[in-house]
């Protein structure tokens, strides 16, 4: 390995070390994986290196611009560094990294004529001879040791006793050493000689100070503060009770060498060093493997403490009031000491702890009161307690909540309380509760508001969250999401095993606007690429408890979802009518997505839905094989729609399904001798992605249902008109007439009264909804409404069919006056006879739509009847004409007592309309 492989190994290593914190020692495994993959990157770069030649073109041409730009000066100090550069390096070579530097040095410049100082320059020169460090001999030369201090000392002349004596041997040489240390700093140390002078005369000790005594320097202790300490330490230190005491503090039950009285003053400050937290004597802590609870000893308490002027049963009392309260608080202090991976507990924990902070600072406050020099309070247990009750009381509360079995979120334990709290008129626990629930609450809203602005679910902890994404995200190689069903698959509420909403109880109600806030971004990030997120003021709607509870007297739960509701409609209003504009507009025309689907299935324009069945019906009464062709079929209908403005036809299909009239042995393949094979015609109409979200594909299938039966109905009337007219046949005629009668009833009654009101109802609820889960209810409601009203719900099958069963009867008589019409032109028996054997086939058509008809309703009994003569015919017209008579009275009674059921009434109006059919022509 080279030097430069080895430099840059022990470069990546230090920054591994500095960046992750993993080292050779702590984590070898993770940090040699960390430095391989750093190093096999630098190796496998794709990086090219810095072209020489382009750095020092764009350095001459900087010089240059300098020049015209009348900066000589500068100019020419960038072209004698350049130069030196070149000189001493070698810029184009291999491993030279010149040219990437002075790169990254020109990216960084900015304006260098502006902000260039060349006097700068300066304090870059190398020319500079560093200072020469000061050595003994340079000072020896510059002042000689030369002189009578420089003298050396004879210890041995003097005697032992001299020495250990008065320090005369020494004396002179001390005095001289000090007065030349005074010459020297003779203006430096004036004003200390002055105060030193001035503390000498004040002083008793001057001659030990000029000495050097180190006993001078000792400061005597405050002997009578360190008793005074002790003596307050009764634990350590007992203080006997006299006979004056015993009546009072002990009731004469009581040893009086074994008790230790205790002063109130004493007993407060334990009482408040155990609310703090801190250990004390009078009340022990931990109890059963509970280290959280405060308890009092009674029999130790008798045996060993009493309290000057109080019997032992009101200390006993006041001491486990207090010892209460420090249990609950010992409770919660422990709380807040639990790791908790959550943020919204993360919250909590941080919001009890201010709580916490508040109430220590108070107890130091009450205690510096107590203890301050010169402090004249009257010390009382009774005060401390009606001091302290309100300031711990709101604790107990919020105990309750910690210490209750967390069946749902702290949050909504805390609005729970909050509520209880004030229905009590607990107006300071309900204010400490809703202050800890709104800072609880600003982090929970957090990543609400992430998702109602960008439509994004918070990575981590997403378990937790209120939406859950229920297909595989936009960016996943697995799965494309369909956006004809984005708004309904995409996204859900995140529910709990019983089928509840996972979020607080308030949350409720309003979840589903959160849940259409977030999918409306995303939405019209889809269908306006373009257009720019939500983003909100941080402070606008900011839920606290300053600006939501502005009374008291109004309910929190009113207050709180008042308050809430504003911040959700702030969000939701913004991001929902940008979305509406851009479904109304003209490019996904919610409007003309409507008129086409009411123009192709409800037959709004009655030519064009004539023109489009005539064609089919044609056909089919031609024995074209070719008339179920799926392409014919599209190009027929694209014909008849292709001037209509609301209807794009290259949206637009039509299509029969296969083989289903297609039957073994039958001459007649294509289904003519029924309604019934009508309901394998769809058409089919293509809908913009974003209007699918709207009228969901579910919906198409009542859409069909109604095509459906507009085109048996005008089928049956098709076939009415082109009847042959015989004016003998009296019976006939009424038979024909009653027929018109029914069917044109029917269709008015659907396209007048019923899909017409509707599709207008439709239209102006879609402009008054607010978002697009609106307009999909309003939807919806729509198409069950037309499911009903046209007789097609599950409650209205029997009458469906026995109108069906009509239609039926009118396509058999048609065909019946058929067979008459052709026999009076070759012979109608022996037509009738060769007609024999395709009856047969005739008869499967019409049982299998006679069992389609109403069980109650009388069946086709006479659609097996063969004639072989005129008399036979007759009697098969007067059977159909009984049978008519029946299932239309089925019909009426049918409607008649759904409508006095009290379900539909509006069906009374069609069983009125069915009321005049037939009047006048009686037998």
């Amino acid at each position: 390995m080279t030097t430069t492989q080895l430099k840059v190994r022990s470069l990546l290593e230090e920054l591994i070390e500095r960046e992750t914190g993993l080292n050779n020692e702590n984590d070898p495994e993770n940090f040699t994986i960390a430095r391989d993959y750093a190093l096999n990157k630098i190796k496998t770069h794709k990086f090219g290196r810095t072209n020489h030649f382009d750095v020092i073109s764009r350095l001459d041409g900087m010089e240059e611009k300098f020049r015209v730009l009348a900066t000589d000066a500068l100019a020419d100090a960038l072209q004698s560094r350049v130069a030196t550069l070149k000189e001493l390096t070698d810029i184009g070579g291999a491993n030279n990294f010149t040219p990437e530097t002075l790169h990254l040095l020109l990216e960084l410049s900015r304006d260098p004529i502006k902000y260039t100082r060349l006097e700068d320059l300066d304090l870059l020169n190398t020319d500079r001879t560093p200072e020469k460090e000061l050595t003994w001999e340079d000072i020896i030369a510059d002042d000689p040791l030369e002189g009578e201090i420089w003298d050396d000392v004879d210890f041995a002349a003097e005697s032992s006793d001299a020495w250990s004596g008065d320090e005369v041997a020494v004396l002179p040489i001390r005095e001289r050493l000090r007065r030349a240390r005074d010459e020297a700093q003779t203006q430096i140390s004036k004003p200390k000689k002055k105060k030193r002078r001035r503390d000498d005369e004040e002083s008793d000790d001057d001659d030990d100070m000029d000495n050097g005594d180190v006993e001078s320097f000792v400061v005597e202790g405050d002997h009578e503060g360190l008793e005074e300490m002790k003596d307050a330490q009764y634990w350590e230190r007992r203080v006997e009770a006299t006979d004056e005491e015993v009546d009072v503090a002990l009731g004469g039950a009581t040893r009086l060498d074994d008790v230790w009285l205790v002063s109130e003053l004493q007993a407060l400050r334990e009482v408040i060093f155990m609310l703090l937290g801190h250990p004390c004597v009078l009340l022990k802590r931990g109890r059963d493997g509970d280290d959280c609870v405060v308890w009092i000893d009674p029999e130790e308490l008798e045996n060993r403490f009493a309290l000057r002027h109080t019997s032992m049963k009101g200390f006993e009392s006041i001491l486990e009031w207090f010892s209460a309260k420090g249990t609950e608080l010992n409770r919660i202090r422990a709380f807040t000491q639990t790791k908790e991976d959550s943020p919204e507990k993360q919250s909590f924990i941080a919001a009890i702890e201010e709580k916490l902070a508040e109430l220590n600072q108070e107890l130091i406050t009450i205690e510096a009161k107590y203890v301050g020099q010169g402090s004249s309070q009257p010390v009382s247990l009774i005060a401390l307690q009606s001091q302290l009750d309100p300031l711990i009381r709101p604790f107990a509360s919020l105990c309750r909540i910690i210490t209750n079995p967390p069946i749902t979120s702290y949050l909504e334990q805390l609005y729970l309380s909050a509520c209880a709290l004030q229905s009590v008129n607990n107006i300071p626990s309900y204010i400490f509760i809703a202050t800890i629930f709104f800072s609880c609450l600003r982090t929970y809203l957090r990543p609400i508001r992430l998702w109602m602005e960008t439509g994004s679910i918070p990575l981590g902890g997403t378990g937790d969250f209120l939406i859950q994404c229920t297909k595989s995200p936009e960016g996943s190689a697995a799965e494309t999401p369909d956006l004809g069903s984005f708004w309904h698959t995409q996204f859900s509420l995140r529910r709990t095993p019983h089928g509840s909403i996972a979020a607080p109880s308030f949350i409720h109600p309003i979840a589903s606007r959160i849940l259409a806030t977030g999918k409306s971004v995303i939405f019209l990030s889809h269908l306006a690429p373009s257009s720019p997120t939500l983003s909100q003021d941080d402070t606008a709607y900011d839920l606290t408890y300053s600006s939501v509870c502005t009374s008291h007297l109004a309910p929190f739960s009113s207050l709180f979802l008042a308050a809430f509701n504003r911040w959700i409609s702030a969000r939701h209003h913004n991001i929902s009518s940008r979305l509406r504009a851009h479904l109304f507009s003209s490019s996904t025309n919610l409007h003309r997505s409507l008129d086409a689907l009411e123009f192709l299935y409800f037959s709004r324009n009655g030519h064009l839905f004539d023109q489009l069945s005539s064609t089919i019906f044609r056909k089919l009464d031609q024995k074209s094989a070719a008339w179920s062709d799926r392409f014919l079929l599209t190009e027929n209908v694209q014909t008849v729609f292709q001037d209509h403005p609301c209807v794009d036809i290259n949206r637009l299909r039509m299509s029969v399904k296969s083989g289903l009239f297609a039957r073994p042995g039958s001459k007649d393949s294509l289904g003519r001798k029924s309604v019934h094979p009508l309901e394998n015609v769809e058409i089919t109409y293509q809908l913009p992605w974003p209007i699918l979200n709207i009228v969901t594909i579910d919906s198409f299938a009542i859409y069909r249902s109604v095509f459906t039966f507009l085109l048996q109905l005008r089928r049956a009337r098709y076939l009415l008109e082109r009847t042959q007219k015989r004016a003998a046949d009296k019976q006939a005629l009424r038979i024909r007439q009653k027929l018109l009668w029914f069917t044109g009833v029917v269709v008015s009654y659907l396209t007048d009264l019923v899909l017409r009101p509707l599709s207008e109802r439709l239209r102006k609820e879609m402009d008054k909804a607010a978002d697009v889960d609106e307009m999909v209810t309003v939807h919806k409601r729509f198409v069950q409404d037309v499911k009903e009203q046209c007789l097609l719900g599950s409650k209205l099958q029997p009458i469906h069919r026995g109108i069906i069963a009509v239609l039926n009867l009118a396509v058999k008589f048609c065909r019946l006056q058929e067979g008459f019409h052709e026999g009076d032109k070759g012979g109608r028996d022996s037509r009738m006879r060769r007609r024999e054997g395709s009856c047969s086939s005739d008869d499967e058509d019409m049982d299998g739509g006679s069992s389609r008809g109403s069980q109650a309703s009388p069946s086709s009994r006479g659609a097996s009847t063969v004639w072989g003569d005129a008399e036979e015919a007759e009697k098969v017209v007067g059977d159909i004409g009984g049978e008519l008579d029946e299932q239309v009275a089925f019909v009426k009674d049918g409607l008649r007592g759904v409508s006095r059921a009290g379900v539909m009434p509006h069906l009374e109006m069609l069983a009125e309309m069915l009321e005049g059919y037939g009047a006048g022509w009686g037998e």
